[in-house]
């Protein structure tokens, strides 16, 4: 009875939200479990239920995920709208859910909050569980990456195979915690790797099985790397899908020394979200072709990062989350690699939705110190927190007079006056189309004085 009054109260939910064009909101499901908890666990799931969760990158690696799905000839059911709480993951439900209380697709691919996963597997056992990452994120609601990796456990069930990077201690020891089956995944050492950073911005130093300070034989980002424990040998192991090779020339990335895949995003990140994809393709059969086939077509999201080619300079997006050390970290890294002179522009508009306490102690654990470099001209922060970031500059060494500040995008153009080098906007998502429209302005400016 209740899968049967929780079905139609959510599709005649949906369906008077499609009436009034507001499709793809949380609240059919918020309705349903409000008044049916325990509907989502008297509906029938296909075998293959797949989650991801982890502090970034979920979003990108379910729609891989889903698409190998899709690909390999298969019908999948996936919270593409990326809400990944409860009521979100119960409206998608709702959406694919069959009279008869069925979700039909053959797989179920899900996005979820890691402080949520103990929730949602409450109601639908996850067969395989994906996790990206566990980093320093959203201090103010998420308190630690221990406690966050103590809450992720909670969630996993013993008869779910468990997928996890190899090179973040915080996730290879979930091979400490978890009774059931568990693979990795992970990237070698390659000429974009550091030996040591300059700042040693880490997130885990010591070892989770006996305490002893970790040694790194290279890193890739905070304390993601070659680690080791002299003392009990807890260590990187050789993950079981493993991208060996990083052609950054060629733009091209070898998985298990055996299959070679282009792609145009050497992102770290987006090779770490390939090689978890690559493993549960591995895990659900999918086949080899298909898999590379996929892979190779996988293009970085615009939303996370894009170009604009103006004469003799381009400008470069990408898209951090705020409150996140390992996002923007990583897009110092891909910054500092890249050649030629650079103009950096920096800023947030929100800090978060989802409370009022503005925090900004994670700048403190941003590297900011890998960006003072001869090659960079100017550093430009925007919006309300320009101030903040301009502070940080200078206690990494930068010069006042590098740096300038803007409470809007709009006087960008101005802003980039007596510079010549390639423009990297390094921001929050909501500063990043003010960023890429200014951009444009310029592109169309510097033609119009060319012609």
């Amino acid at each position: 009875m209740i899968r049967q009054l929780g079905t139609a109260l959510g599709k005649t939910t949906l369906f008077a939200e499609r009436m009034l064009h507001k499709d793809g909101s949380t609240f059919p499901g918020k309705l349903v479990t409000k008044e049916f908890p325990s509907y989502l666990s008297t509906l029938k799931y296909p075998k293959d239920v797949i989650m991801v969760t982890g502090s970034s990158g979920k979003g990108s690696t379910t729609n891989i995920i889903a698409e190998l799905i899709r690909q390999s000839g298969r019908t999948v059911c996936h919270n593409l709208e990326g809400s990944n709480m409860l009521r979100g993951i119960a409206s998608t439900m709702v959406k694919h859910v069959t009279w008869d209380g069925r979700i039909p697709e053959d797989a179920i691919v899900l996005e979820v909050d890691e402080r949520y996963l103990k929730v949602v597997t409450k109601y639908i056992v996850p067969s395989l569980v994906v996790i990206n990452n566990v980093t320093r994120d959203q201090p103010p609601r998420q308190g630690n990456f221990d406690l966050v990796s103590q809450e992720i456990l909670k969630g996993i069930p013993e008869s779910a195979t468990v997928l996890v990077n190899a090179d973040d201690p915080v996730t290879a020891r979930f091979k400490l915690k978890h009774k059931g089956e568990l693979k990795t995944f992970g990237i070698e050492r390659y000429e974009h790797s550091f030996v040591t950073l300059p700042t040693a911005v880490k997130d885990y130093v010591y070892c989770p099985k006996c305490g002893k300070h970790l040694h790194y034989d290279y890193v890739q980002y905070g304390s993601v790397g070659g680690f080791s424990c002299p003392k009990c040998g807890f260590r990187r192991e050789k993950p079981d899908y493993d991208i060996t090779a990083v052609d950054t020339d060629s733009r091209e990335i070898t998985i298990n020394d055996s299959l070679t895949i282009p792609t145009d995003a050497q992102l770290l990140f987006h090779l770490y979200n390939l090689a978890a994809a690559y493993g549960v393709a591995d895990i659900l059969g999918i086949a080899p072709e298909v898999t590379q086939r996929v892979l190779r077509e996988q293009k970085l999201n615009e939303k996370i990062y894009s170009e604009v080619d103006a004469p003799s300079r381009k400008f470069v997006a990408i898209s951090c989350k705020a409150e996140n050390n390992a996002t923007y970290n990583l897009a110092h890294y891909y910054t500092f690699h890249q050649p030629g002179k650079k103009v950096l522009v920096m800023g947030v508009r929100e800090i978060s939705r989802r409370y009022s306490h503005f925090d900004l102690s994670w700048l403190y654990d941003l590297d900011m110190e890998i960006l003072l470099r001869p090659e960079v001209e100017r550093v430009i922060c925007v919006g309300p927190y320009a101030p903040h970031f301009a502070l940080r500059l200078v206690l990494a060494g930068f010069k006042e007079e590098q740096i300038l500040q803007a409470p809007t995008m709009d006087s960008l153009p101005e802003l980039l006056e007596g510079t010549e080098g390639d423009v990297y906007g390094i921001l929050n998502f909501d500063e990043v189309p003010p960023f890429l429209e200014q951009a444009k302005k310029y592109t169309e400016e510097a033609g119009r004085k060319q012609a």
